[in-house]
Formats: structure tokens, sequence, C-alpha cells
């Protein structure tokens, strides 16, 4: 079956995650992604990553890091260093629709790769950059990476307990997040090729995303004057809150109409808070939060989670079970979508992998190949696209340059 991106040819300068899980994106949608690395190094240096956070991130042989963000990819290696190298990638972005790489602003152009020298060899050729802090400004050439995005877009301002110190929010959530927006930028700017005739540059950047992603918060500040600051959770709407059972666990109940605050005291066997005069309208449980909060929870310590998962859907109140990586991965719902899928990995064997969150009816994405080796398609790659011989690239090993 032919997949939405099939023909699509993106060659992937990109290192790390914010870039690399963008052309994952790309790739998953049947585009031929091919990777350039430095045949001098170990490649993009997330390849070498042993620990992230405290956690290790090998684990079967495979470096789970560079293999959530880079499978269905092709590896080729060229020494981007002298202007030789320079050509191999030029004649390859002669014959790709899309470049993209994450460089530092300005390291490109000082590399030979920028978006003028680039256009000069393939008038229609998508060029996107990720940047950290976005191509213009007094910092724009500043190194930036998830953690110090976080911060500065402010997320960090607003997550944990009032009195503890900023929170990191984990798995790489910024990069995440500038990746999904640099793969949207592309594909809408192939789009307008198609329609348009046009070429383009595409710019986002690590800061430019979690402004993107905290929207609604930040406009509340925009208009208003008020900055937000972090809530704890006996401060937040009773309603929309987490709770913790009997057994330990913790269900998060979010209630965004009145038409639910009856049906949650019928879940709850407390029919008499429902006319209650400190808690019938939402005005008055905010106003009254602290204390509705202390009710709910001596309420839900009451009975087990499984308990109130049943009453809860019985009443059709929303909630969901707060779960860890391994409730995640066993999850009905999620192996029924295949968000969590099984893949046979040439190293590891059967395992389970992130499966596709965008589902096509007519062209879906496939989890086609693993994360490739260093260098693994170079060869082929320079014969089939590129249009070297084999005395080209024998040359060209022994220069060095791949």
């Amino acid at each position: 079956m032919t997949m939405a991106l099939e023909g699509i040819r993106v060659l992937d300068l990109t290192v790390g995650q914010q870039g690399p899980y963008a052309t994952v994106m790309l790739a998953d949608m049947g585009a031929e992604v091919i990777k350039v690395e430095n045949p001098r190094s170990s490649g993009d240096s997330s390849r070498g990553m042993r620990r992230i956070l405290g956690k290790h991130v090998e684990v079967k042989g495979v470096n789970s890091y560079y293999e959530a963000n880079n499978r269905n990819k092709k590896s080729v290696t060229v020494n981007l260093a002298g202007g030789k190298g320079r050509d191999i990638v030029y004649r390859l972005a002669s014959k790709s629709d899309v470049f993209v790489l994450n460089f530092r602003v300005g390291a490109a152009e000082r590399m030979g790769v920028g978006y003028e020298y680039i256009k000069k060899v393939n008038p229609r050729i998508i060029y996107a950059h990720a940047s950290g802090f976005g191509p213009k400004g007094p910092e724009r050439e500043r190194r930036c990476i998830d953690p110090i995005a976080q911060a500065r877009g402010g997320i960090m301002g607003v997550t944990g307990e009032p009195t503890e110190p900023p929170v990191l929010v984990p798995a790489g959530m910024g990069d995440q997040v500038g990746a999904m927006l640099l793969a949207y930028g592309i594909v809408t700017a192939l789009l307008a090729r198609e329609r348009l005739g046009i070429s383009q540059r595409v710019d986002t950047s690590l800061l430019g995303s979690q402004i993107a992603l905290q929207g609604f918060h930040l406009q509340g500040y925009l208009l208003s004057g008020d900055v937000p600051g972090k809530v704890s959770r006996k401060d937040m709407s009773p309603t929309y809150n987490s709770y913790r059972t009997k057994d330990g666990r913790w269900i998060m109940v979010a209630l965004m109409q009145q038409r639910y605050w009856p049906r949650l005291c019928r879940a709850l066997d407390m029919g008499e808070l429902e006319n209650d005069s400190r808690f019938n309208s939402l005005d008055a449980r905010l106003t009254n939060g602290k204390e509705l909060v202390a009710t709910l929870d001596r309420i839900f310590a009451t009975r087990t989670a499984k308990e109130w998962l049943e009453r809860l859907t019985e009443n059709d109140v929303w909630h969901g079970l707060v779960q860890n990586y391994a409730e995640v991965a066993s999850d009905a719902q999620v192996l029924e979508n295949e968000y969590v899928a099984d893949f046979n990995h040439p190293v590891a064997g059967p395992i389970k992998v992130i499966g596709l969150p965008v589902k096509l009816s007519e062209t879906p994405g496939q989890i086609r190949d693993a994360a490739p080796e260093l260098g693994a398609h170079t060869e082929e790659v320079l014969l089939e696209v590129g249009g070297y011989n084999w005395e080209e690239i024998t040359r060209f090993k022994d220069e060095g340059l791949i």
C-alpha cells in the first residue's frame, strides 16, 4: 500500500532529538530519509548516549534514544570539513525534496550548507532549520537544548508544588514538541510547493515551540497581565484534580461542565453534596475549593482504584487512572490502537516499539526498519541517488570523505 510521503526524499543533517524525531515522523509516513553523519566521529552524538537523567538507554544491544529518533532512515557518512565532502552533499541535495538541519544559527553558512548554498543546487528544495532560540535576535547563535528551552520558555515556572524547586518535564518534552512543529512546517511547505509551485525556508525553534505549547496560558497573561505561577494541588479546582484511593493509586477527575457535578456526586455516594450551597456551582466550588478537595480526599480514600473506576465509568464522569510506563505499555486501549506496536528488531529480536500516533485510512504509515548502523547505506545512496560509480566511491573512501 502506498504511504502518504512515498516519493519524498529528505536529506537529514540533524542530531539529537528535536531534528531527528521530526524526520522520523516523515520517515514513518513513507519519506526516504537519508541521515548524513560524520565518518570521523561516532556520527550523531546520541549514538553514544548511555544514560539520560540517570536512566540507562541501552538495552538488549539497542540504544533506545537513538532508535526512537532514527528508525526508518538510511545512514550515509560524509565529511563536511572540506569542499569535496560538501560537493557530495550538494549532489544529494540536488535530488532531494527536503533539506533538514538543527545546527546553531550561522553554523550551516560557515560549513557551506546554508539556505542560499542549497537553493542554488536545487531551487525546489524545502530547507528546514530547527534552532534553539530562533533565527533572529541577539541570542540567535546561543546553544540550547531541551531543559534550557523548558526553563526559558516558562513551563518550569508553572510545574510542581509552589514550595518545591522548578520541575523539568521529562522525556525531552521540549524537543518532542519542537520536532512535531518542525515536521508540521515541512509538510506545510511541501503542500505549498505542490499547490503554488514555490520552495521556501522553514524555521522553528525550541523556544518558539515552548511558547506554542503553552498558548492559552500565555495568552491569558497577555490579556490580563497576571503572571501565573505554580499551583498547589490543594488550590486547584476540586473537580479538575487528582485523588488518592484506598490502595494508594491516584485517579484524575476532570469535570468540564456543570452538568457533570451531579454525576460525580452519585458516583461518590455523596448526594448531599449536589445541592450544598458551598459546592453546587463552579464559582462556589472554586471559592470553597480547599474544603471540597479535603472532602473528596476523604471520600476517595475509602475505596480502591478499581472500585472508583467502575463507579465513575458507570456515571459517565470524565476520569483517568494515573499510570506508570509499565501500565501504559500494557494498556488494552494503547495496544488496540497500536500506539505501542510489535517489531522484529535485527539486533534485539521481537520487541515492542512506539507506534504511530497518526492514523491515515488510505495511506497509513509503517515502521519498516530499525535505526541504521553508522554509514550502513553510504554506498547504496551514493550509487542510486548520487549517481556516483564504484571507482569514485573507492576514491572518496581513500580520501576520508565518506
